[in-house]
Protein backbone atom coordinates (compact mmCIF):
# COMPACT_ATOMS: atom_id res chain seq x y z
CA UNK A 1 0.00 0.00 0.00
CA UNK A 2 2.77 2.55 0.42
CA UNK A 3 3.59 2.79 -2.96
CA UNK A 4 -0.39 3.85 -4.01
CA UNK A 5 0.48 6.39 -0.81
CA UNK A 6 3.58 7.65 -2.36
CA UNK A 7 1.17 7.68 -6.20
CA UNK A 8 -1.40 9.70 -4.13
CA UNK A 9 1.42 12.12 -3.46
CA UNK A 10 2.91 12.28 -6.42
CA UNK A 11 -0.53 13.18 -8.18
CA UNK A 12 -1.15 15.95 -5.83
CA UNK A 13 2.68 17.38 -6.51
CA UNK A 14 1.26 16.82 -10.28
CA UNK A 15 -1.67 19.41 -10.22
CA UNK A 16 0.45 22.31 -7.89
CA UNK A 17 0.44 24.55 -11.26
CA UNK A 18 -0.62 24.26 -14.82
CA UNK A 19 3.03 23.46 -16.44
CA UNK A 20 3.28 20.15 -14.34
CA UNK A 21 0.16 19.19 -15.50
CA UNK A 22 1.42 19.64 -18.71
CA UNK A 23 3.52 16.64 -19.22
CA UNK A 24 3.25 17.49 -23.26
CA UNK A 25 3.63 21.30 -24.84
CA UNK A 26 -0.10 20.93 -25.46
CA UNK A 27 -0.95 24.44 -24.37
CA UNK A 28 1.03 27.56 -24.35
CA UNK A 29 -0.43 29.29 -21.38
CA UNK A 30 -0.59 32.50 -22.96
CA UNK A 31 -3.13 34.63 -23.85
CA UNK A 32 -3.72 34.43 -27.74
CA UNK A 33 -4.87 38.48 -27.90
CA UNK A 34 -2.13 39.53 -25.62
CA UNK A 35 0.90 37.27 -25.69
CA UNK A 36 0.80 37.94 -21.72
CA UNK A 37 0.89 35.09 -19.17
CA UNK A 38 -1.80 33.35 -17.80
CA UNK A 39 -4.48 35.38 -17.78
CA UNK A 40 -5.23 38.13 -14.93
CA UNK A 41 -8.15 40.01 -15.64
CA UNK A 42 -10.70 37.58 -14.81
CA UNK A 43 -13.99 38.09 -12.75
CA UNK A 44 -12.72 35.78 -9.68
CA UNK A 45 -16.95 36.12 -8.78
CA UNK A 46 -17.65 34.29 -11.78
CA UNK A 47 -18.62 30.66 -10.94
CA UNK A 48 -16.38 27.90 -12.25
CA UNK A 49 -17.90 25.31 -14.53
CA UNK A 50 -17.20 22.16 -14.65
CA UNK A 51 -17.99 18.99 -17.37
CA UNK A 52 -18.09 15.55 -16.18
CA UNK A 53 -18.05 12.88 -19.00
CA UNK A 54 -18.83 9.46 -18.08
CA UNK A 55 -18.09 7.44 -20.82
CA UNK A 56 -21.02 5.06 -22.40
CA UNK A 57 -23.04 6.19 -19.65
CA UNK A 58 -27.07 5.06 -20.43
CA UNK A 59 -29.90 6.81 -18.94
CA UNK A 60 -31.95 3.78 -18.74
CA UNK A 61 -29.73 2.23 -16.11
CA UNK A 62 -30.48 4.53 -14.01
CA UNK A 63 -33.13 4.62 -11.00
CA UNK A 64 -34.17 8.55 -11.31
CA UNK A 65 -34.78 7.58 -14.83
CA UNK A 66 -37.28 4.75 -13.57
CA UNK A 67 -34.45 1.39 -13.95
CA UNK A 68 -35.33 -1.10 -10.94
CA UNK A 69 -31.83 -1.28 -9.97
CA UNK A 70 -30.30 1.92 -7.74
CA UNK A 71 -27.11 1.79 -9.27
CA UNK A 72 -25.88 4.99 -8.25
CA UNK A 73 -27.36 6.43 -5.48
CA UNK A 74 -24.46 9.22 -4.94
CA UNK A 75 -25.55 10.77 -8.54
CA UNK A 76 -29.82 10.72 -7.30
CA UNK A 77 -28.40 12.66 -4.58
CA UNK A 78 -27.02 14.94 -6.31
CA UNK A 79 -29.82 14.97 -8.80
CA UNK A 80 -32.31 16.06 -5.64
CA UNK A 81 -30.11 19.76 -6.31
CA UNK A 82 -29.83 19.45 -10.29
CA UNK A 83 -31.97 20.53 -13.24
CA UNK A 84 -33.14 16.75 -14.99
CA UNK A 85 -33.15 15.91 -18.41
CA UNK A 86 -35.15 12.88 -18.74
CA UNK A 87 -35.30 12.54 -21.96
CA UNK A 88 -31.68 13.82 -23.27
CA UNK A 89 -29.98 12.17 -26.44
CA UNK A 90 -26.68 11.95 -27.15
CA UNK A 91 -25.68 12.92 -31.18
CA UNK A 92 -23.58 10.46 -31.71
CA UNK A 93 -23.57 5.99 -30.77
CA UNK A 94 -19.58 6.14 -29.48
CA UNK A 95 -17.03 8.70 -28.13
CA UNK A 96 -15.93 10.41 -31.53
CA UNK A 97 -19.47 11.55 -32.75
CA UNK A 98 -20.61 11.66 -29.00
CA UNK A 99 -17.88 14.16 -27.87
CA UNK A 100 -17.25 16.28 -31.02
CA UNK A 101 -21.07 17.15 -30.77
CA UNK A 102 -20.93 18.04 -26.61
CA UNK A 103 -17.83 20.35 -27.22
CA UNK A 104 -18.83 21.70 -30.84
CA UNK A 105 -22.85 22.29 -30.18
CA UNK A 106 -22.76 20.79 -33.90
CA UNK A 107 -24.99 17.73 -35.08
CA UNK A 108 -21.75 14.71 -36.30
CA UNK A 109 -23.00 16.11 -40.44
CA UNK A 110 -21.71 19.42 -39.63
CA UNK A 111 -18.05 18.72 -38.04
CA UNK A 112 -17.70 15.54 -39.68
CA UNK A 113 -15.94 13.56 -36.93
CA UNK A 114 -17.56 10.28 -37.51
CA UNK A 115 -15.41 7.75 -37.70
CA UNK A 116 -12.94 5.86 -35.05
CA UNK A 117 -9.90 7.11 -36.66
CA UNK A 118 -11.12 10.68 -37.33
CA UNK A 119 -8.38 13.26 -36.50
CA UNK A 120 -10.78 15.96 -35.04
CA UNK A 121 -13.56 17.81 -36.49
CA UNK A 122 -13.24 19.43 -40.04
CA UNK A 123 -11.34 22.92 -40.50
CA UNK A 124 -13.81 24.64 -40.79
CA UNK A 125 -15.25 24.21 -37.08
CA UNK A 126 -11.43 23.80 -35.90
CA UNK A 127 -12.03 27.38 -33.84
CA UNK A 128 -15.78 26.46 -32.60
CA UNK A 129 -15.69 24.74 -29.48
CA UNK A 130 -16.64 25.01 -26.06
CA UNK A 131 -12.97 26.40 -24.99
CA UNK A 132 -12.74 28.98 -27.47
CA UNK A 133 -16.45 30.00 -26.25
CA UNK A 134 -15.07 30.29 -22.88
CA UNK A 135 -11.54 31.47 -23.30
CA UNK A 136 -12.18 34.99 -23.26
CA UNK A 137 -13.65 35.51 -20.13
CA UNK A 138 -12.44 32.13 -18.33
CA UNK A 139 -9.57 29.93 -18.08
CA UNK A 140 -9.80 27.12 -19.18
CA UNK A 141 -8.80 23.16 -18.28
CA UNK A 142 -9.24 19.91 -20.12
CA UNK A 143 -8.75 16.44 -19.28
CA UNK A 144 -9.93 12.89 -20.99
CA UNK A 145 -9.03 9.00 -19.81
CA UNK A 146 -10.07 8.08 -23.66
CA UNK A 147 -7.83 8.67 -26.71
CA UNK A 148 -10.04 9.09 -28.78
CA UNK A 149 -11.67 11.93 -26.78
CA UNK A 150 -8.23 13.48 -25.91
CA UNK A 151 -7.73 14.34 -29.98
CA UNK A 152 -9.98 17.13 -29.86
CA UNK A 153 -8.08 18.55 -26.77
CA UNK A 154 -5.07 18.49 -28.92
CA UNK A 155 -6.72 20.09 -31.99
CA UNK A 156 -8.48 22.50 -29.56
CA UNK A 157 -5.20 23.67 -27.90
CA UNK A 158 -5.22 27.18 -28.89
CA UNK A 159 -7.79 27.80 -26.26
CA UNK A 160 -6.62 25.16 -23.77
CA UNK A 161 -4.99 26.81 -20.70
CA UNK A 162 -4.33 23.91 -18.85
CA UNK A 163 -4.28 20.32 -20.58
CA UNK A 164 -3.90 16.93 -18.23
CA UNK A 165 -2.00 14.00 -19.89
CA UNK A 166 -4.99 11.83 -20.77
CA UNK A 167 -2.39 8.79 -18.79
CA UNK A 168 -2.07 11.07 -15.81
CA UNK A 169 -4.38 9.23 -13.48
CA UNK A 170 -3.25 5.83 -14.42
CA UNK A 171 -0.94 3.16 -13.75
CA UNK A 172 0.62 2.79 -16.52
CA UNK A 173 -0.13 3.76 -20.48
CA UNK A 174 -0.14 1.49 -23.11
CA UNK A 175 0.19 3.86 -25.78
CA UNK A 176 3.67 4.08 -28.02
CA UNK A 177 1.97 7.87 -29.03
CA UNK A 178 2.58 8.95 -25.73
CA UNK A 179 6.56 8.80 -25.36
CA UNK A 180 8.12 11.62 -24.68
CA UNK A 181 9.35 11.14 -28.80
CA UNK A 182 5.98 12.24 -30.24
CA UNK A 183 5.82 15.40 -27.47
CA UNK A 184 5.83 18.23 -30.54
CA UNK A 185 2.98 15.68 -32.24
CA UNK A 186 1.42 13.16 -30.37
CA UNK A 187 -2.36 13.77 -32.14
CA UNK A 188 -0.36 12.91 -35.93
CA UNK A 189 1.25 9.89 -33.58
CA UNK A 190 -1.98 8.79 -32.18
CA UNK A 191 -3.31 8.51 -35.44
CA UNK A 192 -0.20 7.05 -37.01
CA UNK A 193 0.65 4.44 -34.78
CA UNK A 194 -2.37 3.85 -32.45
CA UNK A 195 -4.89 4.20 -35.18
CA UNK A 196 -3.80 2.68 -38.23
CA UNK A 197 -0.38 0.71 -37.39
CA UNK A 198 -1.29 -1.20 -33.94
CA UNK A 199 -5.50 -0.26 -34.50
CA UNK A 200 -5.58 -0.34 -30.11
CA UNK A 201 -6.62 -3.84 -30.30
CA UNK A 202 -9.79 -3.26 -32.77
CA UNK A 203 -8.98 -5.15 -36.03
CA UNK A 204 -6.27 -6.10 -37.94
CA UNK A 205 -3.03 -4.40 -37.19
CA UNK A 206 -0.99 -2.25 -40.14
CA UNK A 207 1.82 -3.84 -38.91
CA UNK A 208 2.19 -7.13 -38.42
CA UNK A 209 5.22 -7.97 -36.13
CA UNK A 210 4.85 -4.35 -34.72
CA UNK A 211 1.28 -5.12 -33.85
CA UNK A 212 1.59 -8.64 -32.53
CA UNK A 213 4.34 -7.51 -30.24
CA UNK A 214 2.53 -4.69 -29.09
CA UNK A 215 -0.53 -6.36 -27.95
CA UNK A 216 1.31 -9.10 -26.70
CA UNK A 217 3.52 -6.74 -24.19
CA UNK A 218 0.21 -5.19 -23.36
CA UNK A 219 -1.22 -8.52 -22.40
CA UNK A 220 1.85 -9.61 -20.61
CA UNK A 221 1.75 -6.33 -18.79
CA UNK A 222 -2.05 -6.33 -18.16
CA UNK A 223 -1.87 -9.98 -16.46
CA UNK A 224 0.78 -9.29 -13.99
CA UNK A 225 -1.35 -5.47 -12.53
CA UNK A 226 -4.62 -8.16 -12.27
CA UNK A 227 -2.59 -10.34 -10.61
CA UNK A 228 -1.74 -7.77 -8.39
CA UNK A 229 -5.03 -6.38 -7.89
CA UNK A 230 -6.88 -9.27 -7.81
CA UNK A 231 -8.46 -9.00 -4.52
CA UNK A 232 -9.46 -5.17 -5.36
CA UNK A 233 -10.62 -5.77 -8.58
CA UNK A 234 -12.29 -9.44 -9.22
CA UNK A 235 -13.42 -9.47 -12.36
CA UNK A 236 -10.02 -7.64 -13.48
CA UNK A 237 -8.61 -4.20 -13.31
CA UNK A 238 -9.90 -1.01 -15.36
CA UNK A 239 -8.06 0.01 -18.34
CA UNK A 240 -8.34 2.97 -20.59
CA UNK A 241 -5.09 3.48 -22.52
CA UNK A 242 -3.76 2.05 -19.89
CA UNK A 243 -4.41 0.55 -16.59
CA UNK A 244 -5.92 2.88 -13.95
CA UNK A 245 -7.84 2.36 -10.48
CA UNK A 246 -10.67 4.23 -9.54
CA UNK A 247 -9.94 5.20 -6.60
CA UNK A 248 -6.49 6.89 -8.04
CA UNK A 249 -8.77 8.42 -10.55
CA UNK A 250 -10.40 10.13 -8.16
CA UNK A 251 -8.07 10.96 -6.16
CA UNK A 252 -6.44 12.69 -8.82
CA UNK A 253 -9.55 14.87 -9.68
CA UNK A 254 -9.87 15.96 -6.74
CA UNK A 255 -5.94 17.62 -6.28
CA UNK A 256 -6.63 19.07 -9.77
CA UNK A 257 -9.87 20.39 -9.19
CA UNK A 258 -8.78 21.79 -5.41
CA UNK A 259 -5.70 24.23 -7.75
CA UNK A 260 -8.40 25.47 -10.05
CA UNK A 261 -8.82 29.55 -9.54
CA UNK A 262 -11.96 30.42 -10.82
CA UNK A 263 -12.83 31.68 -13.15
CA UNK A 264 -12.58 28.49 -14.98
CA UNK A 265 -14.58 26.11 -17.46
CA UNK A 266 -13.27 22.06 -17.02
CA UNK A 267 -13.75 19.44 -19.06
CA UNK A 268 -12.84 16.36 -17.42
CA UNK A 269 -14.37 13.41 -19.68
CA UNK A 270 -13.81 10.05 -17.81
CA UNK A 271 -13.58 5.98 -19.05
CA UNK A 272 -16.01 4.53 -16.29
CA UNK A 273 -18.56 3.07 -16.74
CA UNK A 274 -16.99 2.10 -20.19
CA UNK A 275 -16.03 -1.54 -21.10
CA UNK A 276 -14.51 -3.29 -19.56
CA UNK A 277 -16.83 -3.33 -16.68
CA UNK A 278 -14.36 -3.73 -13.53
CA UNK A 279 -16.32 -3.46 -10.40
CA UNK A 280 -14.61 -3.66 -7.23
CA UNK A 281 -14.37 -6.26 -5.12
CA UNK A 282 -17.44 -4.83 -2.39
CA UNK A 283 -20.06 -4.29 -5.65
CA UNK A 284 -19.04 -7.68 -7.53
CA UNK A 285 -22.08 -9.61 -5.93
CA UNK A 286 -24.74 -6.87 -6.42
CA UNK A 287 -28.25 -7.04 -8.17
CA UNK A 288 -27.85 -11.10 -8.25
CA UNK A 289 -31.81 -10.69 -7.85
CA UNK A 290 -32.42 -12.60 -10.72
CA UNK A 291 -34.43 -9.26 -12.50
CA UNK A 292 -34.40 -9.69 -16.53
CA UNK A 293 -35.30 -7.18 -19.53
CA UNK A 294 -37.82 -8.00 -21.92
CA UNK A 295 -36.51 -10.31 -24.72
CA UNK A 296 -35.63 -8.35 -27.95
CA UNK A 297 -34.81 -10.06 -31.00
CA UNK A 298 -31.72 -9.93 -32.77
CA UNK A 299 -31.14 -6.99 -35.48
CA UNK A 300 -30.12 -7.49 -38.72
CA UNK A 301 -27.31 -5.18 -38.32
CA UNK A 302 -26.09 -7.00 -35.03
CA UNK A 303 -22.43 -7.50 -35.57
CA UNK A 304 -22.14 -9.70 -32.24
CA UNK A 305 -24.75 -12.06 -32.24
CA UNK A 306 -24.22 -12.80 -28.69
CA UNK A 307 -27.06 -14.70 -26.76
CA UNK A 308 -29.47 -13.53 -24.38
CA UNK A 309 -28.13 -15.26 -21.11
CA UNK A 310 -24.41 -13.37 -22.39
CA UNK A 311 -26.14 -10.15 -22.57
CA UNK A 312 -28.01 -10.46 -18.75
CA UNK A 313 -24.37 -11.51 -17.03
CA UNK A 314 -22.71 -8.29 -19.29
CA UNK A 315 -25.64 -6.08 -18.19
CA UNK A 316 -25.41 -6.79 -14.71
CA UNK A 317 -21.68 -6.34 -14.42
CA UNK A 318 -22.23 -2.99 -15.97
CA UNK A 319 -24.76 -2.31 -13.16
CA UNK A 320 -22.08 -3.26 -10.67
CA UNK A 321 -19.85 -0.69 -12.48
CA UNK A 322 -21.92 1.89 -12.16
CA UNK A 323 -22.17 1.45 -8.63
CA UNK A 324 -17.89 0.97 -8.07
CA UNK A 325 -18.07 4.26 -9.64
CA UNK A 326 -20.92 6.72 -7.67
CA UNK A 327 -19.02 5.37 -4.40
CA UNK A 328 -15.80 6.97 -5.80
CA UNK A 329 -17.36 9.87 -7.83
CA UNK A 330 -19.96 10.35 -4.37
CA UNK A 331 -16.41 11.36 -2.90
CA UNK A 332 -15.91 13.64 -4.93
CA UNK A 333 -18.65 15.44 -4.50
CA UNK A 334 -18.15 15.55 -0.74
CA UNK A 335 -14.30 16.78 -1.05
CA UNK A 336 -16.44 19.56 -3.87
CA UNK A 337 -19.14 19.80 -1.48
CA UNK A 338 -16.74 20.56 1.81
CA UNK A 339 -14.64 22.90 -0.25
CA UNK A 340 -17.03 25.35 -0.87
CA UNK A 341 -17.07 24.42 -4.82
CA UNK A 342 -20.44 22.47 -5.16
CA UNK A 343 -22.63 25.52 -3.55
CA UNK A 344 -20.85 27.88 -5.97
CA UNK A 345 -19.69 26.14 -9.83
CA UNK A 346 -22.11 25.14 -12.46
CA UNK A 347 -21.70 21.63 -12.19
CA UNK A 348 -23.03 19.25 -15.75
CA UNK A 349 -22.94 15.42 -15.67
CA UNK A 350 -23.22 14.00 -18.82
CA UNK A 351 -22.43 11.06 -21.30
CA UNK A 352 -20.90 11.19 -24.94
CA UNK A 353 -23.38 8.04 -25.84
CA UNK A 354 -25.61 5.27 -24.11
CA UNK A 355 -24.47 1.25 -23.88
CA UNK A 356 -26.27 -1.69 -25.41
CA UNK A 357 -27.31 -4.81 -24.23
CA UNK A 358 -29.76 -6.55 -26.20
CA UNK A 359 -31.06 -7.41 -29.93
CA UNK A 360 -28.06 -9.41 -30.33
CA UNK A 361 -25.47 -6.07 -29.23
CA UNK A 362 -23.29 -5.46 -26.45
CA UNK A 363 -21.38 -2.48 -25.94
CA UNK A 364 -21.48 0.13 -28.11
CA UNK A 365 -19.63 -1.15 -31.33
CA UNK A 366 -23.05 -0.93 -33.37
CA UNK A 367 -24.91 0.58 -36.06
CA UNK A 368 -28.01 0.47 -34.14
CA UNK A 369 -29.59 3.87 -33.05
CA UNK A 370 -31.65 1.80 -30.02
CA UNK A 371 -32.93 3.92 -27.17
CA UNK A 372 -30.11 2.75 -24.45
CA UNK A 373 -27.12 4.04 -27.16
CA UNK A 374 -28.67 7.06 -27.47
CA UNK A 375 -30.26 8.12 -24.11
CA UNK A 376 -27.98 9.24 -21.70
CA UNK A 377 -27.91 11.43 -18.28
CA UNK A 378 -27.93 15.38 -18.21
CA UNK A 379 -27.48 16.57 -14.63
CA UNK A 380 -26.84 20.83 -14.04
CA UNK A 381 -26.78 21.73 -10.86
CA UNK A 382 -26.28 25.68 -10.82
CA UNK A 383 -24.83 28.12 -7.59
CA UNK A 384 -26.52 27.79 -4.69
CA UNK A 385 -29.35 25.10 -5.63
CA UNK A 386 -31.16 23.31 -3.66
CA UNK A 387 -33.75 21.72 -5.00
CA UNK A 388 -34.24 19.39 -7.87
CA UNK A 389 -36.13 20.93 -11.42
CA UNK A 390 -37.45 17.68 -13.71
CA UNK A 391 -38.06 18.46 -17.33
CA UNK A 392 -39.40 15.48 -19.89
CA UNK A 393 -39.00 16.72 -23.50
CA UNK A 394 -36.41 15.90 -25.87
CA UNK A 395 -33.04 17.60 -25.69
CA UNK A 396 -29.91 17.31 -27.36
CA UNK A 397 -25.95 17.27 -26.77
CA UNK A 398 -25.63 20.28 -28.80
CA UNK A 399 -27.34 22.25 -26.63
CA UNK A 400 -25.50 21.88 -23.70
CA UNK A 401 -22.67 23.88 -24.95
CA UNK A 402 -24.68 27.47 -26.04
CA UNK A 403 -26.62 26.85 -22.80
CA UNK A 404 -23.24 27.16 -20.45
CA UNK A 405 -22.35 29.88 -22.75
CA UNK A 406 -25.56 31.79 -22.17
CA UNK A 407 -25.05 30.43 -18.11
CA UNK A 408 -22.10 32.48 -17.70
CA UNK A 409 -23.34 35.79 -19.53
CA UNK A 410 -21.75 35.06 -22.81
CA UNK A 411 -23.27 34.71 -25.52
CA UNK A 412 -24.71 31.62 -27.85
CA UNK A 413 -22.01 31.11 -30.45
CA UNK A 414 -23.71 31.58 -33.78
CA UNK A 415 -21.82 28.45 -34.94
CA UNK A 416 -24.03 26.12 -32.82
CA UNK A 417 -26.53 23.95 -33.97
CA UNK A 418 -28.25 23.50 -30.48
CA UNK A 419 -30.56 25.50 -28.55
CA UNK A 420 -31.11 26.96 -24.98
CA UNK A 421 -32.24 24.19 -22.52
CA UNK A 422 -35.65 24.55 -21.12
CA UNK A 423 -35.54 26.53 -17.67
CA UNK A 424 -31.63 27.36 -18.38
CA UNK A 425 -32.62 29.80 -21.08
CA UNK A 426 -35.21 27.58 -23.14
CA UNK A 427 -38.86 26.68 -23.53
CA UNK A 428 -39.71 22.86 -23.68
CA UNK A 429 -40.85 22.41 -27.39
CA UNK A 430 -42.37 19.30 -28.25
CA UNK A 431 -42.58 19.62 -32.02
CA UNK A 432 -38.72 19.85 -31.63
CA UNK A 433 -36.61 17.16 -33.44
CA UNK A 434 -33.79 15.98 -32.12
CA UNK A 435 -30.92 13.78 -34.21
CA UNK A 436 -28.88 10.91 -33.77
CA UNK A 437 -26.28 10.10 -36.66
CA UNK A 438 -23.96 6.88 -36.68
CA UNK A 439 -21.64 7.35 -40.27
CA UNK A 440 -18.77 5.22 -38.81
CA UNK A 441 -18.17 3.55 -42.33
CA UNK A 442 -18.55 6.68 -44.33
CA UNK A 443 -15.93 9.29 -45.48
CA UNK A 444 -15.44 12.62 -44.03
CA UNK A 445 -14.69 14.39 -46.88
CA UNK A 446 -17.61 12.83 -49.35
CA UNK A 447 -21.49 12.34 -49.07
CA UNK A 448 -22.44 9.82 -46.32
CA UNK A 449 -24.15 6.51 -48.25
CA UNK A 450 -24.34 4.38 -45.59
CA UNK A 451 -25.45 5.45 -42.12
CA UNK A 452 -28.06 5.25 -39.48
CA UNK A 453 -29.92 8.16 -38.47
CA UNK A 454 -32.62 8.74 -35.81
CA UNK A 455 -35.18 11.85 -35.98
CA UNK A 456 -37.34 12.05 -32.41
CA UNK A 457 -40.29 14.11 -32.07
CA UNK A 458 -43.48 14.68 -30.39
CA UNK A 459 -42.51 11.18 -28.32
CA UNK A 460 -41.62 9.35 -30.88
CA UNK A 461 -38.89 8.54 -32.49
CA UNK A 462 -37.99 7.25 -36.37
CA UNK A 463 -34.67 5.56 -37.33
CA UNK A 464 -33.40 4.76 -40.93
CA UNK A 465 -30.88 2.39 -41.63
CA UNK A 466 -29.11 2.72 -45.01
CA UNK A 467 -26.53 0.32 -45.60
CA UNK A 468 -25.86 -2.12 -48.41
CA UNK A 469 -26.89 -5.10 -46.96
CA UNK A 470 -29.45 -3.26 -44.89
CA UNK A 471 -32.17 -0.75 -45.43
CA UNK A 472 -35.22 0.02 -43.09
CA UNK A 473 -37.24 2.29 -41.04
CA UNK A 474 -38.50 1.78 -37.31
CA UNK A 475 -40.97 3.99 -35.93
CA UNK A 476 -41.83 3.62 -32.07
CA UNK A 477 -44.09 5.60 -29.92
CA UNK A 478 -42.05 6.37 -27.17
CA UNK A 479 -44.41 6.29 -24.52
CA UNK A 480 -46.75 3.60 -24.77
CA UNK A 481 -43.24 1.63 -25.97
CA UNK A 482 -40.39 2.53 -24.61
CA UNK A 483 -38.92 -0.61 -25.08
CA UNK A 484 -39.07 -0.15 -28.39
CA UNK A 485 -40.75 -3.36 -29.01
CA UNK A 486 -43.63 -2.68 -31.68
CA UNK A 487 -42.33 -1.03 -35.26
CA UNK A 488 -44.85 0.95 -36.25
CA UNK A 489 -43.98 2.00 -39.55
CA UNK A 490 -45.34 -0.72 -41.89
CA UNK A 491 -48.91 0.01 -40.67
CA UNK A 492 -47.28 3.68 -42.50
CA UNK A 493 -48.91 6.51 -39.62
CA UNK A 494 -49.20 10.06 -41.21
CA UNK A 495 -46.98 11.34 -38.66
CA UNK A 496 -44.05 8.90 -39.20
CA UNK A 497 -44.45 9.85 -43.19
CA UNK A 498 -44.15 13.70 -42.06
CA UNK A 499 -40.93 12.23 -40.01
CA UNK A 500 -39.13 10.31 -43.02
CA UNK A 501 -39.83 13.55 -45.01
CA UNK A 502 -37.94 15.79 -43.03
CA UNK A 503 -35.47 13.04 -42.48
CA UNK A 504 -34.91 12.54 -46.00
CA UNK A 505 -34.72 16.69 -46.26
CA UNK A 506 -32.26 16.66 -43.54
CA UNK A 507 -29.88 14.07 -45.33
CA UNK A 508 -30.03 15.72 -48.85
CA UNK A 509 -29.31 18.86 -47.26
CA UNK A 510 -26.37 17.69 -45.84
CA UNK A 511 -25.06 15.58 -48.39
CA UNK A 512 -25.82 17.97 -50.95
CA UNK A 513 -22.29 20.47 -50.65
CA UNK A 514 -20.60 17.22 -50.48
CA UNK A 515 -21.93 15.29 -53.91
CA UNK A 516 -20.07 15.38 -56.80
CA UNK A 517 -20.50 17.50 -59.75
CA UNK A 518 -21.34 16.28 -62.91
Amino acid sequence: MTSRLSRRDFLKWMTLGAAALAARPLASHLDPSTGSGHRLGRDSSAPNVFVFVFDAWCADHLSIHGYPRDTMPNLARFAERAFVYHNHIASGSFTVPGTASLLTGLHPWAHRAVQLTAGGVTRAHKDHNAFAAFSQNYNTMGYTQNPYADIFLYQFEKYLHTYIPESAFNLESRMLSSLPIFNNDAQMAFASIENNILRNGKGTSGSLYLGMGARLDGLSKYAKTRRAYIGEYPAGVPIASGVFLLDELVNGLGAAIREIKAPTFSYFHVYPPHEPYAPRSEFARLFEDGWTFPEKPVHPLSLTLYPREEALANRQRYDQYLAAWDAEFGRLLEEMKSSGQLETSIIVLTSDHGELFERGEIGHNSFLLSSPIVHVPLFISLPGQMERKDFYEFTSAVDVMPTLTNLVGLEAPAWADGRLLPGLGGEEDPNRSVFSLDAKTASSFAAFKQYSISITRQRHRLIRYQYSNYEGFEFYNLDDDPEELKNLFPSNPSLAADMKGELDQTVADFNRPYEKKN
